[in-house]
């Protein structure tokens, strides 16, 4: 039995596009020039005071912006505080994975845009007239924009703008959109379940979800991803064209820059059509969870796959490609904002090749999953989820036993049709069409109309013969 609980404090971004007008477009454009620019100083200032051997803090990053000249930063205080954080947080990631052993660099690029961010209350309000009302500061015009609206994406429920925190203006360089992260608190209603949910990741499956369902049955399901293969395939081939193109073109030509607003096009929706897949990926995941009345989600430990490949000539150049275009990290987000539940990571060596009846290796061919010991056979995926599933509850690869049953349920992550079924469905509505088309139904409507149209003979006062009639 499970217990209905509220989970609060669940934290997430919606993201608005709009449209501003001629001046208030100028006006962010050239803000988030300037904040940029603070960044850069900020950045050299802070590399400054280390070779002084001075480590300056967040606030000591805040006081040195604050004290420039007004002139200098044409912005909200709140957003110049903002963005020295930013940067004391960036600082901050900078030595954690440093002390990680991985190889990273301090902040140290020059910028050309920031965003800018609106605190609630001081930064942004909302106006007498119910519209948005951007601040860029004490005796500067705002930025005025009609009101968005905000959908819970847990409750359905539409957003009131006094559950706001801080909005951020962005521009999408690629699709050329202004767009308005506005983040909030959602209360989601989720059950505290029992059982646990093993996750085996992909590229060509990006999740293969396994439960215990009864004391001899495994329910696994497996979500097909080869619609983000194709998505990814196609942006390639077209910016790697363009690219190719405008590699023999001069900088600045009117043609070069029609090749790249088309290659930004390309990614912008390769960008939004990725990104329709990922939070599908996530809710099939988030169904499976739930119905299975989840308490743990664990996933096999494949966080820095991508890393080094080619170092240690691991994986060919086709590969490496598709690893670091691998949304994983974003797919295990959205999953857990979507199940509220968090996602654990588990060392999942072999357990593709692990038999989960006699616990031999061997090695699958393809999707398909054969042991030469003891005849059992699977899929590779849900070979992989079941013994993630194992070694996440006791500990190790231990055998289902010799009378488990593992069902295997494949579904899309987009429902859309498949090549045979548009095929199909085409010669349905051809033969549809011919049907409605053939010549004795075409013929009758026609000898209908011209008889009706057959104006009247002034001499007579007779209907004038039509064709049909002269024929006859």
């Amino acid at each position: 039995m499970s217990v209905e609980t509220a989970r609060a404090g669940d934290k997430r971004t919606a993201i608005c596009r709009v449209t501003l007008s001629g001046t208030d477009y100028r006006r962010a454009h050239d803000a988030c020039h300037v904040a940029a620019l603070l960044w850069n100083q900020a950045t050299e200032w802070v590399h400054s005071e280390w070779k002084e051997k001075r480590s300056p803090g967040k606030y000591a990053i805040q006081r040195f912006l604050t004290a420039l000249p007004s002139g200098e930063r044409p912005l909200h205080a709140h957003t110049t505080e903002i963005l020295a954080h930013d940067l004391a947080d960036a600082i901050a990631t900078y030595r954690t994975n440093r002390k990680a052993g991985m190889k990273v660099r301090a902040p140290w690029r020059k910028k050309n845009y920031r965003p800018l961010s609106f605190t609630a209350n001081f930064g942004w309000r909302v106006t007498p007239d119910g519209r948005l009302a951007l601040s860029l500061g004490r005796g500067r015009p705002r930025i005025v924009l009609p009101l968005p609206r905000v959908q819970d994406s847990a409750r359905g429920e539409l957003v009131e703008a006094s559950r706001w925190g801080e909005i951020q203006l962005c521009w999408d360089r690629d699709a050329r959109q202004w767009s308005l992260h506005i983040p909030y608190e959602t209360v989601r209603e989720g059950s505290e379940g029992t059982n646990l949910i093993a996750i085996d990741e992909g590229i060509i499956n990006p999740m293969a979800l396994a439960s215990w369902v009864g004391e001899r049955t495994i329910e696994v399901t497996v979500i097909n991803g080869r619609e983000a293969r194709a998505v990814k395939r196609r942006r390639n081939k077209g910016v790697g064209a363009i690219q190719k193109r405008l590699s023999r073109m001069k900088d600045g030509s009117k043609r070069h820059r029609r090749l790249v607003a088309a290659k930004k096009r390309i990614k912008a929706k390769a960008t939004g059509q990725l990104r329709d897949f990922d939070h599908q990926v996530a809710s099939r995941a988030a169904n499976f969870a739930i119905c299975h009345q989840a308490l743990r989600i664990v996933a096999g430990d494949v966080r820095g796959i991508e890393r080094n490949t080619k170092q240690r000539q691991s994986a060919g150049r086709h590969l490496r490609q598709q690893l670091s275009q691998w949304s994983r990290g974003t797919q295990e987000r959205y999953l857990a904002e979507k199940a509220g539940r968090e996602i654990e990571h588990l060392n999942e060596s072999g357990s593709t090749k692990t038999c989960p009846k006699c616990l031999r290796s061997n090695r699958p061919w393809g999707r398909h999953y054969r042991c030469q010991g003891c005849g059992f056979t699977c899929h590779r995926d849900a070979v992989g989820a079941t013994n993630i599933l194992q070694k996440a509850i006791h500990g190790e690869y231990l055998s289902i036993g010799p009378d488990t049953e593992i069902r295997v349920t494949y579904l899309r992550a987009v429902e859309r049709w498949s090549k045979d079924q548009r095929q199909a469905h085409r010669l349905v509505q051809r033969r549809k069409a011919r049907a409605l088309s053939s010549a004795p139904n075409r013929a009758l409507p026609q000898a209908t109309a011209v008889s009706e149209r057959v104006p009247a003979n002034p001499s007579t006062g007779a209907s004038a013969p039509g064709p049909l009639a002269a024929v006859a």
